[in-house]
């Protein structure tokens, strides 16, 4: 149970282009959750994107963000998954900012095919991971150094966690 003398968690969640909106908005409820009826809520949630502002969904809803600050330092980085995950990959400013931010959370996550966007920015080399059953082939040959669980739901090393997807 939450209390006075916790401190709030930052929760920040990564989008970008071609998101898929169930890996943000299902991240963004369960933390939204338990803060219902609290005056110290637990959780405070922060959706966030390279540039800020409104960032277009694979479904063509769009969500919006904040820019991604160089010295975001929350306690929990989600990075979410979808169609955009295949220019994710190679957005070097995105990889850079998600590797710095990463180096200074508590817990680092992925929903579904974002696991691509953390082996891209080479944060889960010689680490154990998942992703969506579909895509576990393709993550495997395209990144090596990942150790890739294909029957596992989530996938936890270190500080690292991965997933097969929000709704797996």
């Amino acid at each position: 149970m939450f209390s006075a003398k916790h401190a709030t968690r930052e929760i920040g969640i990564v989008i970008f282009e071609d998101f898929q909106l169930l890996d943000a908005a299902g991240p963004i409820s369960v933390f939204e959750m338990p803060t219902r009826g609290m005056q110290s809520a637990p959780y405070c949630l922060t959706v966030y994107s390279l540039r800020g502002g409104l960032v277009r969904s694979s479904s063509g809803a769009a969500m919006d963000s904040v820019a991604l600050p160089p010295d975001l330092a929350p306690d929990t980085l989600v990075v979410s998954g979808g169609e955009g995950t295949r220019s994710a990959m190679s957005d070097t400013a995105l990889l850079d900012a998600i590797r710095d931010i990463s180096g200074r959370t508590r817990r680092t996550t992925s929903v579904c095919s974002g696991t691509f966007v953390l082996a891209a920015a080479g944060l889960l080399d010689g680490r154990r991971a998942t992703t969506h059953w579909r895509r576990c082939d393709a993550l495997a040959r395209t990144y090596p150094d990942v150790c890739v669980e294909a029957d596992r739901i989530f996938v936890q090393d270190g500080k690292f966690w991965t997933s097969a997807g929000i709704t797996a």
